[in-house]
C-alpha cells in the first residue's frame, strides 16, 4: 500500500505542475499577513501582504496599502518568512528529470552552471523560461574552455594556442554562453590571450586557476570569480616559493604525481600565513574579484574516508547508476591513499574554512555555491543548506550568508534589478519558510512553499515531486 501510494503521487507529479502552470499563469496570487526578509539589510517586516501578477511581484506591502487583482489565488501566510528565490552558485546540470524537481523542492529557483553540454543547457534554459519545464533560472557558460589533454574531454573545447583561445572565446559568444569558464589545462599565454578577448567581447570569464598562473595573477587579469578558493592557500602559504617550484617540476609518472601532490599539501597546510592571506584579500577586493568557496564539497572530498559520506540519507534521491560510481571512486581512493593524505585533507579544509573567515572580514565578496553534478556525494538542491550553514560557521552572520545566495548572486550576475531581493517589480520567485532564517540559518531548510516564476507549489506538490525523484533514482 506504501509503495502504491508513492506511486500515486508520483503520476500526479505532472499533473500537478500542469494544473498550476495553466491556472497561475492567468491568475493572480495574493500572499497574506507574511513576514518579509528581502535580504536587503532592511529588518523582517510582519504583516504584509505580496501580490504577484503573472511572473512578477506586482505589490509588496501593509495590507491597508496593498490591493490584489479581483480573483487572485489568496494564501494565508500568517506566522510564515517569505523570502527571494535561491541561487546555487556553482553547479553542473546533466539531467533534469531528478536534479530539477530536487533544485525547486529545496527553494533554488536558480543556478550558474559551470560547466556542461551546451545545446542541452541551452535547450533547458529556454524552456524554463518559457515554463514548458520547472526548473530553476540557469546562467550556462556551456564547455569548458582547456589546454591539451582536458580533464573533461566530453564537455570541453580545446584550445592550442593563444589564437584559438579568442576565437573559441568568439565563437562561444556567438552560440549564446553568458560566460567562460577556464580550466586547468590552458597555458599562461592562452589563459591571458582568453582574458583579453572575454573583455572585448563583454563576456565574464571565471573557472579555475592553470597551472602557473596563481590567484593574484588571475585577478589582475580580470577573473570575475574564482572557484573553490583555489590558489588561496598556496599563495597564503611561507612555503609559496617552494609550491611554485613543486609545481613547475613535471612528475614522470602516477607514483611521482601523486608523492608530489601530497608533498605540495603539506608545504600549504604548515606554511599557512594570515598576513600572507590579508595582501590576496585587499588585491581581491581593489580588483572585484569574487569567491565561491563550494564549502560543502571541499568538505565533503576531505571527510570521503568517513562512514557518513557514504551513510548519508539524502542519497536515496540519487540515481543508482551515480551512486554505484561514486561508491566505487570513494573504495579506490580510500584504498589509494595513505592515512597522511586524508589528514592533510582535513587539516586544508578547516584552514579553507579560515580563509572563508578572513575573506569575509576583509569585505572579499563571496558567493554560495555546492559543486552539485561534480564531486561525488554533493546532492542538488538539499546541499546549498549546508552549504549556508558552513558559511554561518565561518563567521557570516544568517543574513550574509541568505545574502550570498540572492541579493549578492543577482548582483555578481548583473540582474539586481531582475531579482535577488522582495519587491516590486522583482521576479515572482521566492521561498516560504515555517522559522525566521535570521535568527537561524538552518531554518531555511523548514520549506512551507515556494513561487516559481509566479506558480504556487505548496507542501504537498513539493513533497510529490521529492517522491517522484525518490521513486526513479530506484
Amino acid at each position: 500500500m506504501k509503495h502504491l501510494a508513492v506511486l500515486c503521487m508520483v503520476c500526479l507529479v505532472p499533473l500537478i505542475t500542469a494544473a498550476q502552470s495553466k491556472q497561475f499563469d492567468s491568475k493572480p496570487l495574493e500572499i497574506t499577513d507574511v513576514t518579509v526578509i528581502d535580504t536587503t539589510g532592511a529588518p523582517a517586516k510582519p504583516g504584509q501582504t505580496v501580490v504577484v501578477e503573472g511572473n512578477r511581484i506586482s505589490q509588496v506591502g501593509d495590507a491597508k496599502k496593498v490591493h490584489a487583482p479581483k480573483g487572485a489565488q489568496v494564501v494565508n501566510a500568517r506566522g510564515l518568512y517569505v523570502i527571494p528565490g535561491l541561487w546555487d552558485m556553482h553547479v553542473h546540470v546533466w539531467e533534469t528529470d531528478r536534479t530539477f524537481p530536487m533544485f525547486i523542492a529545496n527553494g533554488v529557483l536558480g543556478v550558474r552552471n559551470m560547466g556542461g553540454h551546451l545545446d542541452e543547457l541551452k535547450r533547458w534554459r529556454s524552456q524554463v523560461v518559457s515554463g514548458e519545464l520547472l526548473g530553476p533560472h540557469m546562467v550556462i557558460s556551456g564547455p569548458l574552455v582547456d589546454g591539451l589533454n582536458p580533464a573533461h574531454p566530453d564537455h570541453s573545447v580545446v584550445v592550442h594556442d593563444p589564437a584559438e583561445g579568442r576565437a573559441i572565446v568568439d565563437s562561444l559568444k556567438q552560440s549564446g554562453v553568458d560566460f567562460i569558464k577556464v580550466f586547468d589545462n590552458l597555458t599562461p599565454d592562452e589563459y591571458y590571450a582568453i582574458a583579453e578577448e572575454s573583455k572585448k567581447v563583454g563576456l565574464p570569464f571565471v573557472g579555475h586557476l592553470p597551472q602557473g598562473v596563481w590567484a593574484s595573477d588571475a585577478s589582475t587579469a580580470g577573473q570575475l570569480s574564482i572557484e573553490h578558493l583555489f590558489g588561496s592557500l598556496e599563495e597564503s602559504s611561507k612555503n609559496f616559493d617552494q609550491i611554485v617550484h613543486l609545481n613547475d617540476s613535471p612528475p614522470s609518472g602516477p607514483a611521482e604525481k601523486a608523492a608530489r601532490a601530497l608533498a605540495l599539501l603539506k608545504l600549504e597546510v604548515d606554511g599557512y600565513d594570515p598576513e600572507r592571506l590579508k595582501n590576496l584579500a585587499v588585491l581581491f577586493v581593489k580588483n572585484g574579484t569574487w569567491q565561491v568557496p563550494t564549502l560543502v564539497a571541499r568538505r565533503i572530498v576531505s571527510f570521503l574516508n568517513d562512514d557518513a559520506v557514504a551513510k548519508n540519507p539524502l542519497l536515496a534521491y540519487i540515481g543508482a547508476k551515480d551512486r554505484k560510481e561514486w561508491s566505487d571512486l570513494r573504495d579506490r581512493m580510500i584504498q589509494d591513499n595513505p592515512p597522511e593524505f586524508w589528514a592533510l585533507n582535513k587539516a586544508a579544509y578547516q584552514e579553507e574554512l579560515a580563509i572563508t573567515r578572513e575573506y569575509h572580514r576583509d569585505g572579499v565578496s563571496m558567493l554560495g555555491g555546492t559543486d552539485a553534478g561534480g564531486p561525488p556525494f554533493v546532492i542538488p538542491g538539499f546541499d546549498i543548506h549546508h552549504e549556508l550553514a558552513s558559511m554561518v560557521d565561518a563567521g557570516f552572520t544568517p543574513l550574509e550568508a541568505l545574502q550570498s545566495v540572492t541579493l549578492d548572486a543577482a548582483q555578481f550576475l548583473g540582474r539586481a534589478d531582475d531579482f535577488g531581493t522582495v519587491a516590486n517589480g522583482k521576479a515572482a520567485d521566492l521561498v516560504l519558510l515555517d522559522a525566521n532564517p535570521l535568527d537561524d540559518i538552518h531554518n531555511t531548510q523548514k520549506i512551507r512553499a515556494v513561487v516559481v516564476q509566479g506558480k504556487y507549489l505548496d507542501r504537498a506538490a513539493l513533497d510529490a515531486l521529492l517522491a517522484h525523484v525518490k521513486e526513479s533514482a530506484h
